[in-house]
Protein backbone atom coordinates (compact mmCIF):
# COMPACT_ATOMS: atom_id res chain seq x y z
CA UNK A 1 0.00 0.00 0.00
CA UNK A 2 2.83 2.34 0.85
CA UNK A 3 4.33 1.83 -2.64
CA UNK A 4 1.13 2.85 -4.48
CA UNK A 5 0.36 5.89 -2.31
CA UNK A 6 2.44 8.38 -4.42
CA UNK A 7 0.53 7.38 -7.60
CA UNK A 8 -3.00 7.70 -6.18
CA UNK A 9 -3.41 11.44 -6.55
CA UNK A 10 -2.26 11.60 -10.23
CA UNK A 11 -4.50 8.63 -11.04
CA UNK A 12 -7.58 10.29 -9.47
CA UNK A 13 -6.85 13.54 -11.36
CA UNK A 14 -6.46 11.69 -14.68
CA UNK A 15 -9.62 9.63 -14.06
CA UNK A 16 -11.73 12.70 -13.30
CA UNK A 17 -10.30 14.47 -16.40
CA UNK A 18 -11.26 11.54 -18.67
CA UNK A 19 -14.76 11.34 -17.16
CA UNK A 20 -15.28 15.07 -17.59
CA UNK A 21 -14.03 15.23 -21.24
CA UNK A 22 -15.02 11.72 -22.39
CA UNK A 23 -16.97 12.90 -25.47
CA UNK A 24 -14.20 15.20 -26.67
CA UNK A 25 -11.57 12.45 -26.26
CA UNK A 26 -13.67 9.89 -28.18
CA UNK A 27 -14.42 12.32 -31.02
CA UNK A 28 -10.75 13.35 -31.23
CA UNK A 29 -9.73 9.68 -31.35
CA UNK A 30 -12.11 8.95 -34.23
CA UNK A 31 -10.87 12.03 -36.12
CA UNK A 32 -7.23 11.00 -35.61
CA UNK A 33 -7.90 7.47 -36.91
CA UNK A 34 -9.81 8.88 -39.91
CA UNK A 35 -6.97 11.29 -40.73
CA UNK A 36 -4.40 8.50 -40.44
CA UNK A 37 -6.35 6.19 -42.77
CA UNK A 38 -6.97 9.02 -45.24
CA UNK A 39 -3.30 9.98 -45.40
CA UNK A 40 -2.28 6.33 -45.80
CA UNK A 41 -4.57 5.95 -48.82
CA UNK A 42 -3.85 9.38 -50.33
CA UNK A 43 -0.05 9.24 -50.21
CA UNK A 44 0.22 6.88 -53.25
CA UNK A 45 -1.97 9.33 -55.22
CA UNK A 46 0.27 12.32 -54.57
CA UNK A 47 2.49 13.00 -57.63
CA UNK A 48 6.07 12.08 -56.85
CA UNK A 49 9.11 13.93 -58.09
CA UNK A 50 10.77 11.43 -60.43
CA UNK A 51 14.56 11.31 -60.60
CA UNK A 52 16.05 13.14 -63.59
CA UNK A 53 18.98 11.70 -65.53
CA UNK A 54 20.93 14.10 -67.78
CA UNK A 55 22.95 12.36 -70.48
CA UNK A 56 25.46 13.82 -72.93
CA UNK A 57 25.58 12.52 -76.52
CA UNK A 58 28.41 13.35 -78.91
CA UNK A 59 27.56 13.89 -82.56
CA UNK A 60 25.14 15.70 -84.84
CA UNK A 61 21.81 13.89 -85.04
CA UNK A 62 18.33 14.44 -86.42
CA UNK A 63 15.24 12.71 -85.06
CA UNK A 64 15.47 10.13 -87.86
CA UNK A 65 19.05 8.97 -87.16
CA UNK A 66 19.24 8.85 -83.37
CA UNK A 67 21.77 6.48 -81.74
CA UNK A 68 20.16 3.07 -81.23
CA UNK A 69 20.48 3.10 -77.42
CA UNK A 70 18.54 6.39 -77.36
CA UNK A 71 15.89 5.59 -79.97
CA UNK A 72 15.13 2.26 -78.27
CA UNK A 73 14.00 4.21 -75.20
CA UNK A 74 11.38 6.02 -77.29
CA UNK A 75 10.10 3.21 -79.44
CA UNK A 76 10.55 -0.31 -80.76
CA UNK A 77 11.05 -1.73 -84.23
CA UNK A 78 9.21 -4.39 -86.17
CA UNK A 79 12.32 -6.56 -86.13
CA UNK A 80 15.47 -6.45 -83.99
CA UNK A 81 18.94 -7.99 -83.87
CA UNK A 82 20.24 -10.41 -81.31
CA UNK A 83 23.84 -10.12 -80.10
CA UNK A 84 25.26 -12.09 -83.03
CA UNK A 85 23.45 -10.00 -85.64
CA UNK A 86 20.63 -12.49 -86.26
CA UNK A 87 17.18 -10.96 -86.76
CA UNK A 88 14.22 -11.79 -84.54
CA UNK A 89 10.71 -10.34 -83.98
CA UNK A 90 10.25 -7.22 -81.88
CA UNK A 91 6.85 -5.59 -82.44
CA UNK A 92 6.15 -8.02 -85.29
CA UNK A 93 4.66 -11.40 -84.47
CA UNK A 94 6.07 -13.19 -87.50
CA UNK A 95 6.65 -12.76 -91.26
CA UNK A 96 6.65 -14.74 -94.47
CA UNK A 97 8.61 -14.34 -97.71
CA UNK A 98 6.83 -15.02 -101.02
CA UNK A 99 7.22 -14.87 -104.80
CA UNK A 100 10.93 -15.55 -105.19
CA UNK A 101 11.76 -13.37 -102.21
CA UNK A 102 10.21 -10.21 -103.64
CA UNK A 103 7.16 -10.06 -101.33
CA UNK A 104 7.45 -9.80 -97.54
CA UNK A 105 4.36 -10.01 -95.32
CA UNK A 106 4.83 -8.87 -91.72
CA UNK A 107 2.15 -9.83 -89.17
CA UNK A 108 1.41 -7.77 -86.05
CA UNK A 109 -0.05 -9.12 -82.77
CA UNK A 110 -3.25 -7.54 -81.45
CA UNK A 111 -1.92 -6.68 -77.98
CA UNK A 112 0.69 -4.01 -78.77
CA UNK A 113 0.09 -0.32 -78.00
CA UNK A 114 1.57 3.13 -78.55
CA UNK A 115 2.63 5.33 -75.66
CA UNK A 116 -0.73 7.14 -75.87
CA UNK A 117 -2.55 3.86 -75.14
CA UNK A 118 -3.97 3.26 -78.63
CA UNK A 119 -3.52 -0.08 -80.37
CA UNK A 120 -0.76 -0.31 -82.96
CA UNK A 121 -2.27 -1.15 -86.35
CA UNK A 122 -0.50 -1.63 -89.66
CA UNK A 123 -1.63 1.65 -91.24
CA UNK A 124 0.01 3.60 -88.38
CA UNK A 125 3.41 2.48 -89.64
CA UNK A 126 4.92 4.55 -92.45
CA UNK A 127 8.16 3.58 -94.17
CA UNK A 128 10.31 5.40 -96.69
CA UNK A 129 12.14 2.62 -98.54
CA UNK A 130 13.17 3.34 -102.16
CA UNK A 131 11.84 0.99 -104.85
CA UNK A 132 9.53 -0.80 -102.40
CA UNK A 133 5.73 -0.76 -102.67
CA UNK A 134 4.03 -0.83 -99.26
CA UNK A 135 0.43 -1.90 -98.71
CA UNK A 136 -1.81 -2.77 -95.75
CA UNK A 137 -4.03 -5.82 -96.51
CA UNK A 138 -5.48 -5.69 -92.99
CA UNK A 139 -4.96 -3.80 -89.76
CA UNK A 140 -2.50 -6.47 -88.60
CA UNK A 141 -0.60 -7.07 -91.87
CA UNK A 142 1.96 -4.97 -93.75
CA UNK A 143 3.08 -6.08 -97.20
CA UNK A 144 6.35 -4.98 -98.83
CA UNK A 145 6.74 -5.66 -102.57
CA UNK A 146 10.27 -5.37 -103.98
CA UNK A 147 11.24 -4.93 -107.62
CA UNK A 148 13.93 -7.59 -107.22
CA UNK A 149 15.10 -9.88 -104.43
CA UNK A 150 17.25 -8.36 -101.68
CA UNK A 151 18.22 -10.85 -98.96
CA UNK A 152 19.00 -8.29 -96.18
CA UNK A 153 15.61 -6.58 -96.68
CA UNK A 154 14.29 -7.41 -93.21
CA UNK A 155 17.24 -5.54 -91.68
CA UNK A 156 15.65 -2.35 -93.06
CA UNK A 157 12.80 -2.91 -90.59
CA UNK A 158 15.02 -2.67 -87.52
CA UNK A 159 14.58 1.10 -87.12
CA UNK A 160 12.18 2.26 -84.38
CA UNK A 161 8.67 3.08 -85.59
CA UNK A 162 6.47 6.04 -84.65
CA UNK A 163 2.88 7.20 -85.06
CA UNK A 164 2.65 10.76 -86.40
CA UNK A 165 6.46 10.85 -86.23
CA UNK A 166 6.66 11.37 -82.45
CA UNK A 167 4.48 8.85 -80.59
CA UNK A 168 6.51 5.71 -79.95
CA UNK A 169 6.06 2.30 -78.36
CA UNK A 170 8.97 2.38 -75.91
CA UNK A 171 9.28 2.97 -72.18
CA UNK A 172 9.52 6.76 -72.54
CA UNK A 173 7.38 9.43 -74.19
CA UNK A 174 8.72 12.61 -75.77
CA UNK A 175 8.19 15.74 -73.69
CA UNK A 176 10.24 18.33 -75.57
CA UNK A 177 12.59 18.56 -78.55
CA UNK A 178 15.01 21.43 -79.23
CA UNK A 179 17.03 22.01 -82.37
CA UNK A 180 20.14 23.97 -83.24
CA UNK A 181 19.80 24.49 -86.97
CA UNK A 182 18.93 21.13 -88.58
CA UNK A 183 20.35 19.10 -85.68
CA UNK A 184 19.04 18.20 -82.23
CA UNK A 185 20.38 20.17 -79.27
CA UNK A 186 18.29 18.45 -76.56
CA UNK A 187 15.60 15.82 -76.16
CA UNK A 188 13.48 15.42 -73.01
CA UNK A 189 11.73 12.12 -72.26
CA UNK A 190 9.15 11.14 -69.63
CA UNK A 191 9.22 7.65 -68.12
CA UNK A 192 7.20 5.83 -65.49
CA UNK A 193 10.02 5.85 -62.93
CA UNK A 194 12.45 8.52 -64.16
CA UNK A 195 12.80 11.30 -66.72
CA UNK A 196 15.69 11.67 -69.14
CA UNK A 197 17.29 14.69 -70.79
CA UNK A 198 19.72 14.09 -73.65
CA UNK A 199 21.99 16.98 -74.64
CA UNK A 200 23.90 16.79 -77.89
CA UNK A 201 27.46 18.05 -78.31
CA UNK A 202 29.49 18.41 -81.52
CA UNK A 203 32.76 17.15 -80.02
CA UNK A 204 34.34 15.30 -77.07
CA UNK A 205 35.72 18.58 -75.75
CA UNK A 206 32.34 20.34 -75.84
CA UNK A 207 30.74 17.37 -74.06
CA UNK A 208 33.41 17.36 -71.35
CA UNK A 209 32.89 21.09 -70.83
CA UNK A 210 29.15 20.47 -70.50
CA UNK A 211 29.81 17.76 -67.91
CA UNK A 212 32.03 20.06 -65.84
CA UNK A 213 29.39 22.80 -65.97
CA UNK A 214 26.74 20.39 -64.68
CA UNK A 215 24.66 20.36 -67.88
CA UNK A 216 24.83 16.54 -67.87
CA UNK A 217 25.83 13.92 -65.31
CA UNK A 218 26.63 11.06 -67.71
CA UNK A 219 28.79 11.02 -70.84
CA UNK A 220 28.56 7.88 -72.98
CA UNK A 221 30.81 6.41 -75.68
CA UNK A 222 33.76 8.80 -75.42
CA UNK A 223 36.65 7.78 -77.69
CA UNK A 224 39.10 9.71 -75.52
CA UNK A 225 39.32 9.69 -71.73
CA UNK A 226 39.34 13.38 -70.72
CA UNK A 227 39.95 12.82 -67.00
CA UNK A 228 43.07 14.13 -65.33
CA UNK A 229 44.26 12.78 -61.97
CA UNK A 230 42.14 15.25 -60.03
CA UNK A 231 38.88 14.40 -61.82
CA UNK A 232 39.44 10.63 -61.60
CA UNK A 233 38.79 10.83 -57.86
CA UNK A 234 35.48 12.65 -58.32
CA UNK A 235 33.62 10.59 -60.92
CA UNK A 236 32.98 7.00 -62.00
CA UNK A 237 34.78 5.77 -65.12
CA UNK A 238 33.72 2.63 -67.01
CA UNK A 239 35.20 1.22 -70.20
CA UNK A 240 33.84 -1.11 -72.88
CA UNK A 241 34.87 -2.33 -76.32
CA UNK A 242 32.51 -1.11 -79.04
CA UNK A 243 32.34 -4.03 -81.47
CA UNK A 244 29.97 -2.15 -83.76
CA UNK A 245 32.75 0.22 -84.84
CA UNK A 246 36.28 -0.16 -86.10
CA UNK A 247 39.19 2.24 -86.36
CA UNK A 248 41.14 1.86 -89.59
CA UNK A 249 43.58 3.60 -91.91
CA UNK A 250 41.80 3.92 -95.26
CA UNK A 251 43.96 4.41 -98.36
CA UNK A 252 43.13 6.22 -101.58
CA UNK A 253 43.83 3.49 -104.12
CA UNK A 254 43.56 6.03 -106.95
CA UNK A 255 46.71 7.72 -105.67
CA UNK A 256 49.70 6.57 -107.79
CA UNK A 257 51.79 5.80 -104.72
CA UNK A 258 49.17 3.96 -102.66
CA UNK A 259 47.85 1.90 -105.57
CA UNK A 260 50.72 -0.49 -104.73
CA UNK A 261 49.44 -3.45 -102.69
CA UNK A 262 53.01 -4.24 -101.59
CA UNK A 263 53.38 -0.77 -100.08
CA UNK A 264 50.04 -0.99 -98.27
CA UNK A 265 50.99 -4.39 -96.84
CA UNK A 266 54.38 -3.00 -95.78
CA UNK A 267 52.64 -0.17 -93.94
CA UNK A 268 50.35 -2.69 -92.20
CA UNK A 269 53.28 -4.81 -90.96
CA UNK A 270 55.13 -1.69 -89.74
CA UNK A 271 52.55 -0.68 -87.08
CA UNK A 272 53.57 -1.89 -83.61
CA UNK A 273 50.50 -1.55 -81.44
CA UNK A 274 47.38 -1.83 -83.54
CA UNK A 275 45.14 -2.06 -80.47
CA UNK A 276 45.51 -1.48 -76.72
CA UNK A 277 44.24 -4.99 -75.85
CA UNK A 278 43.97 -8.31 -77.72
CA UNK A 279 40.18 -8.23 -77.21
CA UNK A 280 39.82 -4.93 -79.06
CA UNK A 281 41.88 -5.93 -82.13
CA UNK A 282 40.04 -5.53 -85.46
CA UNK A 283 40.94 -7.87 -88.32
CA UNK A 284 38.22 -7.12 -90.86
CA UNK A 285 35.33 -4.74 -91.54
CA UNK A 286 32.84 -7.20 -89.97
CA UNK A 287 32.27 -7.33 -86.21
CA UNK A 288 33.69 -10.34 -84.34
CA UNK A 289 30.25 -10.71 -82.76
CA UNK A 290 28.66 -11.30 -86.16
CA UNK A 291 27.63 -14.76 -87.38
CA UNK A 292 29.57 -14.02 -90.60
CA UNK A 293 32.90 -13.07 -88.98
CA UNK A 294 36.09 -14.70 -90.29
CA UNK A 295 38.84 -14.86 -87.64
CA UNK A 296 41.30 -16.57 -89.99
CA UNK A 297 42.22 -13.61 -92.17
CA UNK A 298 45.76 -12.27 -92.45
CA UNK A 299 46.39 -10.31 -89.20
CA UNK A 300 49.50 -8.28 -90.22
CA UNK A 301 51.15 -8.60 -86.83
CA UNK A 302 54.11 -6.26 -86.33
CA UNK A 303 57.08 -7.52 -88.40
CA UNK A 304 59.80 -5.07 -89.44
CA UNK A 305 61.67 -7.48 -91.70
CA UNK A 306 58.49 -8.36 -93.59
CA UNK A 307 57.61 -4.66 -93.79
CA UNK A 308 61.04 -3.74 -95.24
CA UNK A 309 60.96 -6.60 -97.75
CA UNK A 310 57.55 -5.52 -99.07
CA UNK A 311 58.58 -1.86 -99.03
CA UNK A 312 61.65 -2.62 -101.16
CA UNK A 313 59.44 -4.61 -103.54
CA UNK A 314 57.09 -1.64 -103.84
CA UNK A 315 60.07 0.66 -104.46
CA UNK A 316 61.24 -1.54 -107.35
CA UNK A 317 57.75 -1.78 -108.83
CA UNK A 318 57.01 1.93 -108.62
CA UNK A 319 60.58 3.12 -109.26
CA UNK A 320 60.41 5.83 -106.61
CA UNK A 321 63.57 6.98 -104.86
CA UNK A 322 64.45 9.15 -101.90
CA UNK A 323 62.40 9.51 -98.75
CA UNK A 324 58.74 8.62 -99.19
CA UNK A 325 56.19 11.15 -97.89
CA UNK A 326 52.59 10.34 -96.89
CA UNK A 327 49.84 12.66 -95.65
CA UNK A 328 47.73 11.05 -92.91
CA UNK A 329 44.53 12.89 -92.02
CA UNK A 330 42.39 12.24 -88.97
CA UNK A 331 40.01 13.79 -86.44
CA UNK A 332 41.06 15.48 -83.22
CA UNK A 333 39.95 12.51 -81.12
CA UNK A 334 42.26 10.09 -83.03
CA UNK A 335 45.21 12.47 -83.31
CA UNK A 336 47.43 10.74 -80.73
CA UNK A 337 46.92 7.36 -82.42
CA UNK A 338 47.77 8.87 -85.82
CA UNK A 339 50.99 10.34 -84.40
CA UNK A 340 51.95 6.94 -82.95
CA UNK A 341 51.41 5.31 -86.37
CA UNK A 342 53.47 8.02 -88.06
CA UNK A 343 56.32 7.32 -85.64
CA UNK A 344 56.17 3.57 -86.41
CA UNK A 345 56.25 4.17 -90.18
CA UNK A 346 59.18 6.53 -89.84
CA UNK A 347 61.20 4.20 -87.59
CA UNK A 348 60.54 1.02 -89.58
CA UNK A 349 60.50 2.34 -93.18
CA UNK A 350 62.00 5.85 -92.97
CA UNK A 351 58.77 7.37 -94.30
CA UNK A 352 58.00 11.01 -93.62
CA UNK A 353 54.41 11.23 -92.41
CA UNK A 354 52.50 14.51 -92.22
CA UNK A 355 49.71 14.08 -89.67
CA UNK A 356 46.87 16.51 -90.28
CA UNK A 357 43.63 17.20 -88.44
CA UNK A 358 40.78 17.25 -90.97
CA UNK A 359 37.03 17.85 -90.83
CA UNK A 360 36.16 16.64 -94.34
CA UNK A 361 37.70 14.09 -96.69
CA UNK A 362 39.34 15.59 -99.77
CA UNK A 363 38.92 13.58 -103.01
CA UNK A 364 42.71 13.52 -103.47
CA UNK A 365 43.57 12.34 -99.94
CA UNK A 366 46.32 9.78 -99.44
CA UNK A 367 45.44 8.09 -96.13
CA UNK A 368 42.95 8.83 -93.38
CA UNK A 369 42.53 7.37 -89.90
CA UNK A 370 38.80 7.05 -89.23
CA UNK A 371 36.24 5.41 -86.95
CA UNK A 372 33.59 3.60 -89.00
CA UNK A 373 30.24 2.18 -87.86
CA UNK A 374 29.79 -1.50 -88.73
CA UNK A 375 26.40 -2.51 -90.18
CA UNK A 376 24.64 -5.19 -88.15
CA UNK A 377 24.07 -7.24 -91.30
CA UNK A 378 27.32 -8.35 -93.00
CA UNK A 379 26.21 -6.73 -96.28
CA UNK A 380 28.89 -4.10 -96.98
CA UNK A 381 28.03 -3.32 -100.59
CA UNK A 382 27.86 0.41 -99.90
CA UNK A 383 31.37 0.55 -98.41
CA UNK A 384 33.39 -1.67 -100.75
CA UNK A 385 31.62 -2.22 -104.09
CA UNK A 386 33.42 -0.44 -106.94
CA UNK A 387 30.25 1.32 -108.14
CA UNK A 388 29.43 3.03 -104.83
CA UNK A 389 30.22 6.69 -104.05
CA UNK A 390 30.52 5.74 -100.38
CA UNK A 391 33.48 3.48 -101.27
CA UNK A 392 35.93 6.22 -100.23
CA UNK A 393 39.03 4.07 -100.84
CA UNK A 394 38.04 3.61 -104.52
CA UNK A 395 38.68 -0.10 -104.01
CA UNK A 396 37.81 -2.14 -107.09
CA UNK A 397 38.04 -5.90 -107.43
CA UNK A 398 35.84 -8.09 -109.64
CA UNK A 399 35.86 -11.01 -107.20
CA UNK A 400 34.80 -8.82 -104.29
CA UNK A 401 32.13 -7.06 -106.39
CA UNK A 402 30.64 -10.43 -107.31
CA UNK A 403 30.67 -11.62 -103.69
CA UNK A 404 28.94 -8.47 -102.50
CA UNK A 405 26.31 -8.79 -105.23
CA UNK A 406 25.66 -12.46 -104.45
CA UNK A 407 25.47 -11.76 -100.72
CA UNK A 408 22.46 -9.50 -101.40
CA UNK A 409 20.61 -12.09 -103.48
CA UNK A 410 21.10 -15.30 -101.49
CA UNK A 411 19.00 -15.83 -98.36
CA UNK A 412 20.44 -19.17 -97.30
CA UNK A 413 22.56 -18.27 -94.29
CA UNK A 414 25.31 -20.91 -94.62
CA UNK A 415 25.84 -19.78 -98.22
CA UNK A 416 25.85 -16.12 -97.20
CA UNK A 417 28.32 -16.89 -94.43
CA UNK A 418 30.75 -18.46 -96.90
CA UNK A 419 30.38 -15.44 -99.20
CA UNK A 420 31.25 -12.96 -96.46
CA UNK A 421 34.08 -15.12 -95.12
CA UNK A 422 35.64 -15.02 -98.61
CA UNK A 423 34.95 -11.28 -98.82
CA UNK A 424 36.90 -10.67 -95.60
CA UNK A 425 39.80 -12.82 -96.81
CA UNK A 426 40.17 -10.83 -100.07
CA UNK A 427 39.81 -7.46 -98.30
CA UNK A 428 42.52 -8.42 -95.79
CA UNK A 429 44.83 -9.56 -98.58
CA UNK A 430 44.35 -6.43 -100.74
CA UNK A 431 44.59 -3.95 -97.83
CA UNK A 432 42.45 -1.06 -99.06
CA UNK A 433 42.42 -0.29 -95.33
CA UNK A 434 44.46 -1.37 -92.32
CA UNK A 435 41.97 -2.50 -89.68
CA UNK A 436 43.41 -1.62 -86.29
CA UNK A 437 40.97 -1.88 -83.42
CA UNK A 438 37.44 -1.77 -82.14
CA UNK A 439 37.44 1.42 -80.07
CA UNK A 440 37.51 1.28 -76.30
CA UNK A 441 34.84 3.74 -75.23
CA UNK A 442 34.58 5.55 -71.91
CA UNK A 443 31.48 6.30 -69.85
CA UNK A 444 31.82 8.97 -67.18
CA UNK A 445 29.19 9.51 -64.50
CA UNK A 446 28.94 11.47 -61.27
Amino acid sequence: MLLTRPFRKPFWILKSFVQKHQKIILISGFIAVAIFLSIKNLIPLIPRIKPLQKIGVIGQYTFNNLPSNLSQNISRSLIKYDQSGQIEPDLAKTWEILQDETVYKVYLPTDIFWQDGTQIISSDLQFDIPDVEISYPSKNVIQFTLKESYSPFLTLLTRPVFKNQQIGAGNYSIKKIKYSGPYLSSLELNGAHQNLIYRFYPSNQAAWTGFKLGEVNILNNLLVNPLDENWQKKVNLNTAVNYQQYIAIVFNLNHPLLSSKSLRQALAYAIKDKSPTPESRALSPISPQSWAYNSNVKPYNYNTSQAKELFNKASDEASFSGQLEINLGTSQSLLSLAESIAKDWHESLDIKVNVQTINTISPDFQAILVAQDIPQDPDQHALWHSTQETNISYYSDLKVDKLLEDGRKISNQPERKQIYQDFQKYIAEDVPAIFLQHPITYTISR
